[in-house]
């Protein structure tokens, strides 16, 4: 018998209660094994691992296919050979995995069963932003916050898709209300500057004008930075903001290197670019 948290021997006695009633407070995974059956040995670790790492969140059965209850659900499941595993959620089978399972599959589908619902709606917030549609990420994770008003890392993703939207005064509001020590709110604070200086830069296609009649405008150049990084295309924004301080470190009494300082702090700590350009500029002030 298992005496370990989060595993059960399914019985003719708990079968019900594990499949059905447990299964509706969380995933149950049934593993079908076998004595015999070398596979299912090497399966068994991967399965402990994995009740080990989601402390709780789902429950594993074992059920000896070799028995008379391991007989009938197999039957009742049209499982035919093991190792079988098969998912229980809400009181009802939704997936079955025959033969020998790696362990990123099996995250995979647990990591959907065990996800709550504040976690589900975030990871549609991501998917939506990955695609590029900030208004709708905006409305999902605004239901989020109605459950988690006080997650300030949600907060402070909202600050960010505020500056997608171009909601720039309620950004501005809310970075007012959130606690200046808040984990990540400098990359919103310091993306929020470039927003105010952009409102005094010329479009795009005038800058590119000007820096094709004179390479060395400086102005145009420093002022599509700025337009860039709103377009997140921080690297031409760094290579432009570089390329002023390799030529003139009076401009705008050092105004390019500060700005690429400013760029740096909208990445964040750790990206691999403004690490890169670190590097570069480091190289050039010495």
């Amino acid at each position: 018998m298992n005496e370990l948290p989060n595993i059960v021997d399914l019985t003719e006695e708990n079968v019900r209660e594990v499949l059905i009633e447990q299964s509706a407070q969380r995933p149950v995974l049934l593993d079908i094994w076998a004595e015999w059956c070398e596979p299912c040995k090497s399966q068994l670790p991967i399965l402990a691992s994995l009740v080990e790492n989601y402390q709780g969140k789902f429950l594993l059965a074992k059920l000896d296919a070799d028995q008379q209850l391991g007989q009938q659900l197999m039957a009742q499941l049209g499982v035919r050979s093991v190792p079988t595993l098969v998912f229980f959620h809400q009181g009802q089978p939704v997936q079955v995995l025959s033969g020998l399972q790696t362990e990123a599959a099996l995250r995979e589908v647990l990591d959907q069963l065990t996800m709550s619902p504040v976690e589900r709606i975030k990871l549609q917030v991501d998917q939506l932003i990955e695609q590029g549609q900030h208004e709708q990420a905006l409305m999902l994770l605004q239901q989020i916050l109605q459950e988690e008003p006080e997650n300030h890392a949600l907060q402070v993703l909202q600050v960010n898709l505020l500056l997608e939207v171009g909601r720039i005064d309620d950004a501005k509001t809310l970075i007012a209300a959130l606690p200046a020590d808040t984990a990540g709110i400098a990359q919103p604070k310091a993306k929020l500057a470039f927003y105010e200086m952009v409102a005094e830069a010329p479009q795009v296609a005038e800058l590119q004008a000007r820096l094709h009649d004179d390479e060395n405008d400086h102005e145009a150049r420093y002022q599509l930075a700025i337009r860039q990084v709103i377009a997140d295309e921080n690297e031409q924004a760094l290579e432009n903001l570089l390329l002023i301080v390799r030529r003139d470190r009076e401009f705008r009494e050092d105004g390019a290197r500060l700005l690429m300082l400013k760029v740096f702090d909208q990445l964040g700590a750790g990206n691999p670019l403004a690490k890169r350009y670190r590097g570069k500029l480091f190289g050039l002030m010495h």
